[in-house]
């Protein structure tokens, strides 16, 4: 079945709207599965350092503990870094397709209406 030219005229009026909406949602989509993997290697960190509280039995245990805390920091600030250094490219890929979108759609708006 053809489409009907005021269809037509509204798929072409739609599809810069159509199109952004598919690169934010891509953009929201990776951000997403970046935060949740984040959250569980945080989350599994956090477990495993109160695992080995509960195994503390003397003060040799303790020690250890105190020592294994600064490796716990850094593997911490490690996985944040990386998390801010991805979420920014991110947002910098996202910005970036933006742009270009809205160039394309100013170039096919302009040669329309010339």
């Amino acid at each position: 079945m053809a489409k009907s030219a005021q269809s037509k005229q509204i798929e072409d009026a739609l599809a810069p709207v159509v199109a952004y909406n598919k690169l934010f949602i891509d953009a929201s989509e990776k951000t997403l599965a970046l935060q949740v993997a984040s959250i569980q290697k945080l989350a599994k960190i956090g477990f495993d350092n109160w695992s080995a509280v509960f195994n503390i039995k003397s003060p040799d245990d303790v020690k250890v503990y105190g020592e294994k805390q600064q490796a716990v920091v850094k593997e911490v600030a490690e996985i944040v870094t990386a998390d801010v250094r991805e979420i920014g490219e991110l947002n910098q890929h996202f910005l970036e397709d933006s742009r270009k979108l809205a160039e394309d759609n100013i170039k096919v708006a302009t040669a329309k209406a010339a």
